[in-house]
């Protein structure tokens, strides 16, 4: 018989096992949200705008004699094609395409995507591609570590032109770049490069039917400075948010 002031003995083995699987189900969800945290500050950190590519065939990175139109690049990179500047002698009319290896290979369009397009000879146009693996843009491309995105033009230069599918700038001029995504740890995974990115509603688009832009942004270079600077206040002021959550979910 228990006096006052006595307490209960607990016997661990009475616990309702729900209470048990409920406390590890906890730590873990907390443990996976920590690595995700860990994992989005890396990235974070590391991903960064690249140089700018001139989309004209005079542009030196299409010369054959080298490879600077294969470019290494990592989750959460940006880089902006820039088309020809209007007033600037003939302008050279142009899509650009998000195609297959074979098609990368020889120049023809079988099932691309259309990324944007160089058709406006009034205004400077530049279409601005985010290396990310999850997009909130409809239609925008996805990309995924350890696999090679091919982009090409077919057009020849002229409006007239400009729906060409096969050869074009692609053949004459070497008109095409290769993005070779990188893994984490920037070693790459040995696998069959292949045409990876898909549009987020994840439907194949034939290229006799509209074919969606993706991430197309018209600019004049003032407003082009300003989108920049307005990010990288963006990401220099949620660093510290970003530091706080990670110790959080550490401590």
């Amino acid at each position: 018989m228990l006096s006052e002031g006595d307490t209960l003995p607990v016997n661990m083995n009475s616990i309702s096992p729900w209470v048990k699987n409920s406390a590890e189900d906890e730590q873990k969800t907390d443990e996976l949200m920590a690595a995700f945290l860990i994992l989005f500050l890396i990235t974070y950190v590391h991903s960064k705008r690249l140089p700018d590519i001139y989309w004209n065939s005079s542009n030196p990175i299409f010369d054959i004699s080298n490879t600077d139109h294969v470019m290494q690049v990592n989750i959460g990179d940006r880089v902006s094609l820039l088309c020809p500047r209007p007033g600037a002698g003939n302008y050279e009319y142009s899509n650009i395409y998000a195609v297959s290896e074979e098609e990368y290979t020889h120049c023809y369009l079988q099932k691309p995507h259309l990324v944007g397009s160089c058709n406006n000879s009034t205004q400077e146009v530049s279409i601005t591609i985010v290396f990310r693996q999850f997009t909130p843009t409809p239609g925008g491309m996805e990309f995924e570590p350890g696999q090679t995105y091919y982009f090409i033009t077919t057009s020849d230069g002229t409006l007239s032109g400009i729906d060409r599918r096969k050869d074009g700038l692609c053949s004459n001029r070497q008109m095409k770049v290769k993005f070779e995504v990188q893994l984490p740890n920037h070693e790459l995974q040995n696998v069959n490069s292949k045409f990876a990115a898909r549009t987020s509603h994840n439907r194949e688009v034939h290229s006799e039917s509209s074919t969606p832009l993706m991430y197309i942004i018209h600019v004049d270079g003032e407003d082009s400075d300003e989108l920049d600077d307005d990010n990288a206040m963006t990401a220099f002021m949620s660093m510290p948010l970003l530091v706080s959550l990670c110790l959080l979910y550490l401590i």
